[in-house]
This record gives structure tokens, sequence and C-alpha cells, in this order.
């Protein structure tokens, strides 16, 4: 029997979650319908649809550490960006390495960019460099949240029309894409199978932000260095375009934890998956594994305890929805 690989793993993966987020899209597509009156086939919201609003859910965090109060407008949101968060803690990026569309997306782009013989690898200075915008755009997004907002600010803003109807506004972005949006989409797009991972590597401040708190976690890429032949296979290989051949240790903040360094190493037991606290080796799967677990975990428990589904009475929703209609 085959083992499954580290690659076949991810893409696995990937795959599923995307196909769970394309089904998340089109039944939130039917309840907007509904909420606006164009269909009378009631369908409830899919709360899943609220992991796509980070920046709303980051507003509700400070809420919930400074004032102990859990989100009541997209409980679903908050409760997933916990989860990521403790995610990034325990198993790395996980979240960006394994559940992320848009990290399939490029995945996808960055397969079709070697088989075109297309791509062109950023290392030095000018990934430094690269790198810059999107830690950037992360400090504003956290200074502004947990700095310069105040608690009623906050309030406000989660409980304004806008938030209220922000996954809306989200769908309808893409839906009713404006030529300029689609000329800038079509260019990350493009850029995507030419620059590996672009939008992941160099933009995302959500994955600038889980890549700073994976560094605490205890979970890391370790080389053994005796054992390595340098063939910098593990290297050619990595999304966050890490140098692992030259590492002892992989803890940076770009490494996704997607484990395809150790599927590619010709050299068993070179590259394994560890625990830095213990040094114990651990499964090279501990991270999908782990990263899926947490996340229905944390599922689980926002059902059972009533913080996963919006209280708010569906009339009062409709009004709001009515309005983008």
């Amino acid at each position: 029997m085959k083992k499954i690989s580290p690659e076949t793993a991810r893409d696995s993966i990937q795959f599923a979650m995307t196909l769970f987020c394309i089904w998340v899209g089109y039944r939130f597509y039917l309840f907007y319908q509904w909420m606006i009156g164009k269909s009378d086939l009631a369908v409830a919201k899919p709360g899943a649809v609220e992991g796509f609003l980070p920046i709303s859910s980051l507003l509700s965090l400070k809420q919930l550490v400074t004032k102990g109060i859990f989100d009541e407008v997209h409980p679903a949101g908050l409760t997933i960006f916990i989860a990521v968060i403790v995610m990034s803690l325990i198993v790395r990026k996980g979240f960006c390495g394994y559940l992320c569309p848009v990290g399939f997306i490029h995945n996808l782009l960055n397969k079709i960019g070697r088989k075109l013989g297309k791509t062109v690898t950023i290392k030095g200075k000018v990934e430094f460099g690269m790198l810059i915008p999107k830690y950037i755009a992360m400090t504003f997004f956290v200074y502004t949240v947990f700095v310069k907002m105040g608690g009623r600010e906050i309030d406000a803003f989660i409980h304004s029309p806008y938030n209220f109807t922000a996954e809306a506004k989200m769908m309808l972005f893409f839906t009713n894409m404006s030529q300029t949006a689609a000329l800038i989409v079509a260019g990350l797009l493009i850029l995507g199978i030419i620059i590996p991972y672009f939008w992941c590597r160099f933009l995302c401040p959500y994955g600038a932000l889980l890549g700073i708190i994976s560094k605490a976690s205890p979970v890391a890429i370790k080389r053994d260095e005796n054992s390595c032949i340098n063939c910098g296979r593990c290297s050619k290989v990595c999304p966050g375009g890490i140098e692992v051949d030259i590492k002892q240790t992989i803890n940076s903040a770009e490494c996704v934890g997607c484990t395809q360094c150790i599927g590619t190493c010709p050299v068993d037991n070179c590259l394994t998956v560890t625990d830095r606290l213990s040094r114990i080796k651990l499964p090279w799967y501990v991270i999908a594994a782990g990263s899926i677990f947490i996340l229905l975990i944390y599922y689980a428990a926002a059902k059972y305890t009533n913080h996963w589904d919006s209280p708010y009475p569906l009339e009062m929703l409709r009004n709001y929805y009515m309005q983008l209609g």
C-alpha cells in the first residue's frame, strides 16, 4: 500500500476545505436572496461564512478581552478567529498551510507556474523588501484596533449596519466586481503563477499576524545537519521561500507547517517535525491533524454554548439586507 505523502495530504485537505467554502458561499447566497425578498426559499445563514471577516473578528476579540463580551453579531467569526490563533500557538500556521482557500488557489497557481517553467525565486534583500507591506498592514490593523480605538468606538462598529451585512458586502464585491477590481485580482493571480504564493508570502496581513504568533509554537521542523546531503530540494518546495537546507530549526514566521520539505527529502529522518520543548519527534501529519482537530473542537464548543449562531431576529437583519438589495 502506497503511503500518503505530505504533498498529497496537503492538496487533499486544501481541496476539501475549498469545496466546503464554495458550499458555504452558495448557502450564503441563497440566504442573501431570501433576505432581500428575491427568493421564497428560507435558508439559514451558514456561520462559517463569518470566517472571512478577520478584521471584524479582531474588533470582537478586543471587546472580549477588555469587556468579557462575546460578539453576538458574528459569533462564529470570533470563534473561528480564536481557533486559528490557538492553532498558530500550538501547531504553527496550520490554517495557512491546510485550511485557507486562498492558500489552495496559490498552491494551484504555483503548480501551473512550475509546469510552465515561469516561476521566479525571490531571495535576499528583494525578498525582505517585499515582505514589509504585509507587516505594515498587520501593524496598522492591530494598532488601530487595540491602541487607537476605544470601547465605545468598537461597540459602535460591531453593531453598525455595515458590520451586520459585512458578509453580503464581501460577496457583492466579487459578484459585482468593477473593472478596476477585476484587473487587480487578475494581476494577483498572474503574479501567483510567476512568484510562488505571492499573496500569502508578501501581502496577507492575516498570515503575517499568524506567523508572528506561530514563532511561540513548540512545534517546528528540525534538520539533522549530520545526515543532510545539501541537495537543496527542501528549499525548492517550501511555500514560504525558506532556505530550509541551511537552517537547523525552521521557526520562521513564513513557515506554514506544510511539511513538504519532509516529503521531498531523500534522506530518512533528516527533516522531522519536533516538539522543541521535549525534543520528541512527532509524525509529519501532526500539524494537519492538529489544525483540523482544533477547528472542530472550537466549532463543537461554540455550538454547545450557543456561540456560533447570532441570536438577532431575522426581521432586524432583513431590514439591513434590504438596504443592499
